[in-house]
């Protein structure tokens, strides 16, 4: 079709002069937006080209009204958000989960808000996929995202918020498939290389260099180092099992245990506590150590005025009893900055422990100490080991 072609233009977001209102132009029909300039309006500009294009560049179906009493989309995802605050948590706190919910959400709400749930279709769920694939998100995440919110979808028909027919139409909306989109690929998790770990140990208080080594050494995930507790973990064998009173895949019903040799036990020496309840690894511990040491190193005597000073008595963040995962690698972000080495995340110890257990031990050791169900998973963290492979195809020929 020539670029000059009229079908070939996108159509322009104009002003209605006689009623003030917003107005685009699709194939000669007109559609109303709204307030100029509103930024209502301008969503709704955005929606309908959106259906214009995923259309094959024809008009879009007018939107219906919906209906006293029938639900909106807005409603809809307001009234799930609520169930999801209190099915998606932990120990009471929410899981990451629910915040990936809500980001799912974002583009849906903010396109399809005011719009009837029975007018909700796949053509309109395939426009807000178009929207993440704008928003530069990888292929990968954006089919989970869509995932979410077809499964929002589904909890609306389990509490007849939404028509099953709706859900089922919706359903059918195949994920992106590799290669078959602009949707940009993913980089895959890497193992992280020994010297960038240990450039890190001059810049880092020594508790996070305890998690970061017990990571190298047992191959557990982030958040079971950050919540270890004494009583938690069986000495009574030569080697310690280490149980996480809660861990990632326990909704499952699922039994996490964690292996402690003697190199992790050598580590574990001194951050053993004699409550079984306390978190071996605190920030509450690291901040009174750092002042300790800062007292300490004083080569003057405190001023008067400083001892007369009063601490507040309620301040505005306190340290917790344990480290989250996002401090955690917080404090190895700004580790990497000040040792000026690429950055790299916890997680990336697990790939490295699964890696080097999978070299020396094969497929199944990996799976079992890593604590996955099947050895497909356990591929996905370990590397290949290159260099073994050359070591044989160097000497078959």
């Amino acid at each position: 079709m020539p670029a000059s072609s009229p079908s070939a233009r996108i159509p322009k977001y104009r002003r209605h002069r006689p009623s003030g209102q917003a107005v685009v132009r699709f194939n000669g029909s007109d559609y109303y937006l709204g307030k100029y300039g509103s930024q209502e309006s301008r969503d709704e500009y955005d929606r309908l080209l959106g259906e214009w294009m995923v259309n094959g560049r024809q008009a879009p179906p007018r939107v219906v009204h919906r209906p006293v009493g029938q639900m909106t989309v807005s409603e809809l995802i307001l009234a799930y958000l609520h169930f999801a605050d209190g099915y998606y948590r932990k120990n009471g706190k929410p899981t990451g989960e629910y915040d990936s919910i809500r980001y799912s959400l974002k583009p849906l709400r903010r396109l399809y808000g005011p719009t009837a749930i029975s007018a909700f279709g796949p053509l309109a769920l395939k426009t807000v996929r178009e929207e993440m694939i704008k928003s530069d998100l990888c292929r990968s995440e954006i089919n989970k995202r869509m995932g979410r919110i077809v499964r929002m979808f589904k909890w609306g028909v389990e509490n007849e918020h939404v028509d099953a027919m709706t859900h089922h139409a919706l359903s059918q909306v195949r994920g992106l498939s590799r290669g078959r989109s602009t949707a940009r690929e993913s980089k895959p998790v890497k193992p992280v290389l020994d010297a960038h770990v240990d450039a890190l140990k001059p810049h880092l208080p020594r508790q996070i260099w305890a998690m970061i080594e017990l990571q190298r050494t047992t191959g557990m995930r982030p958040g079971e180092v950050c919540n270890m507790r004494s009583g938690d973990i069986d000495q009574s064998g030569e080697v310690w099992v280490y149980r996480p009173e809660t861990h990632k895949t326990e909704h499952h019903g699922h039994e996490r245990k964690i292996y402690l040799g003697p190199k992790a036990q050598e580590i574990l020496q001194g951050w053993l506590k004699d409550d079984p309840t306390a978190f071996l690894f605190s920030p509450k511990d690291e901040l009174e150590e750092r002042s300790r040491e800062r007292r300490d190193g004083r080569k003057t005597k405190i001023q008067p005025s400083q001892a007369r000073r009063k601490r507040k008595s309620t301040p505005k963040k306190m340290p917790g009893d344990c480290y989250e995962v996002r401090s955690y690698n917080r404090a190895i972000s700004r580790a990497c900055e000040k040792a000026e080495i690429p950055h790299w995340h916890a997680n990336q110890l697990r790939h490295s422990a699964a890696t080097n257990i999978r070299r020396d031990f094969g497929l199944d050791v990996a799976s079992l100490i890593l604590g996955h169900r099947g050895v497909a998973v356990t591929q996905v963290y370990a590397e290949r080991d290159e260099a073994r492979a050359i070591n044989v195809v160097s000497r078959v020929g």
